[in-house]
């Protein structure tokens, strides 16, 4: 059996396929030189997922016991704070693009009404809300997904306001993913826990790769990239 660290390492490891396809999906969506009014509906998707992962992590942190470690409790409310910083950057940057005031309420309900795909969903899907090895995973492979994402579209993005912001949500969402795999690699050691992450990962893949897809674009490099590499 493997060590709570070298499973961490191991599924680091296969997460590249995943990082490197939605990275080719998001670079045909900007090169294909969308709308400005896709630009808005991709952004706020975006912003409403910074949104739900703050909200759910503050959750999170409410709800820990109080004999919690402080350096956990201290990193979750980090994570809890940058999510709320990237809610903003965010919003900042949909007001860039349209040189208007942003209705916030407006646009969460605009964004509830006909929702994007969005990773912080699955949240709830793998009940990551109770049980801490979920949501360790899922930090692990969504914010290291987040962290290839957003870098990728800093890269893409030649307006310097957005491409920094987008720089700097993605060194964020790199420190969440080392968040999760601190966590999991504590929990995930013994073979009953890390036979039922490996399968929640699997599946969590899976899906992100369908949401990268929705929200961007299907490009048949990135698809013969984790068919490959998955077996889908």
């Amino acid at each position: 059996m493997l060590t709570g660290k070298e499973f961490v390492a191991k599924i680091v490891a296969e997460n590249e396929a995943l990082f490197e396809a939605s990275k080719i999906n998001v670079k045909a969506y900007f090169d294909s030189n969308p709308s400005q009014e896709s630009l808005v509906e991709h952004f706020v998707g975006r912003m409403v997922n910074e949104r739900m992962n703050m909200v759910e992590i503050a959750a999170q942190v409410a709800a820990l016991p109080a004999n919690t470690n402080p350096e956990e409790l201290q990193l979750l409310s980090k994570q809890a704070y940058d999510e709320a910083v990237h809610f903003r950057l965010v919003k900042e940057v949909i007001e860039h693009i349209t040189g208007s005031e942003l209705d916030v309420e407006a646009a969460i309900n605009a964004e509830a009404a006909k929702p994007t795909a969005k990773g912080a969903g699955l949240l709830a899907k793998y009940e990551a809300e109770t049980d801490a090895a979920a949501l360790a995973a899922y930090q692990l492979v969504a914010e290291g997904r987040a962290e290839a994402v957003w870098n990728q579209m800093a890269e893409c993005i030649a307006d310097s306001f957005i491409s920094t912001r987008y720089a700097m949500i993605a060194r964020d969402e790199g420190f969440h993913s080392k968040i999760g795999a601190r966590k999991l690699a504590e929990l995930a050691n013994d073979e009953a826990t890390q036979s039922r992450i490996a399968k929640l990962v699997a599946d969590m893949r899976k899906d992100l790769f369908d949401i990268s897809c929705k929200n961007t674009m299907e490009v048949p490099a990135a698809k013969e990239l984790v068919s490959a590499a998955y077996g889908w």
